[in-house]
């Protein structure tokens, strides 16, 4: 039985109601793996595509949705600390590499490298809400009968597959402005119309309203990406010492 194609135009188009949302271990074991053992794939749902040569907005796909490419690996892959360029900018290795672990028998079955996208718009580099995983397997990989195979066996290129997204932003600085502007609000209606400025006791104003944060707004979600403490750690820091 032959398998789906969602691929159409170098993205994916999925059926109304269905999402293709994999988790690690699933993109790994059934795509990355069989890709690699060039067996068939369970869906024709991730695209040839080298994520380096564009921008990630750039890319073919649904901006609001995940995207995942297969692509081959490259030399300047190898150092995984390395900045990577990409389009107007290039992208930057944030926190470790991750163990992706099966499910029952807590298998090493490949590994997961986090990337941050940033531009080029000063000589550090202006940090963007795009990040990408890299999945890649590990050196030796049990076959599906249970046989050990090392990548340089494989019968095809060592493929990596990748993952693009952007980070939502936060509704709790929102959430937050409109809490304060109402009390404000309040404070307003409460204060006598007529003050006498030549009384000394400043009770009448109250303590004085504390400065919020400009980048309250900027707090972005961490759990629903996929991304670990570490990682979003790392993020964190790197993104607001570049502001």
């Amino acid at each position: 039985m032959l398998s789906q194609n969602f691929v159409v135009n170098g993205g994916v188009k999925m059926p109304i109601g269905f999402r293709f949302h994999p988790t690690d271990e699933e993109l790994v074991v059934h795509y990355l793996k069989r890709k690699a053992l060039c067996l068939p794939l369970p869906a024709s749902v991730i695209p040839e595509f080298d994520v380096f040569q564009t921008d990630p907005w750039s890319m073919p796909g649904d901006m609001k949705e995940s995207k995942y490419f297969f692509s081959t690996r490259r030399d300047s892959y190898i150092n995984n600390k390395c900045k990577r360029a990409a389009g107007s900018g290039y992208w930057k290795p944030i926190g470790k590499e991750k163990p992706i672990l099966a499910s029952g028998t807590n298998q090493v079955v490949g590994m997961r490298r986090a990337l941050i996208f940033c531009q080029r718009k000063c000589s550090n580099g202006t940090q963007t809400r795009w990040l990408l995983h890299q999945y890649s397997l590990v050196d030796s990989v049990p076959t599906f009968d249970s046989t050990q195979i090392s990548r340089s066996e494989m019968c095809g290129p060592d493929w990596l597959v990748f993952r693009v997204f952007q980070r939502k932003r936060s509704r709790r600085g929102k959430k937050h402005e409109v809490v304060s502007h109402k009390s404000e609000t309040i404070s307003a209606m409460n204060m006598p119309s007529c003050i006498d400025f030549t009384v000394e006791d400043s009770s009448v104003f109250g303590p004085p309203p504390q400065p919020t944060s400009p980048s309250s707004t900027e707090i972005t979600e961490v759990s629903s990406h996929g991304l670990d403490q570490e990682e979003s750690s790392a993020f964190i820091t790197s993104y607001y010492s570049n502001v």
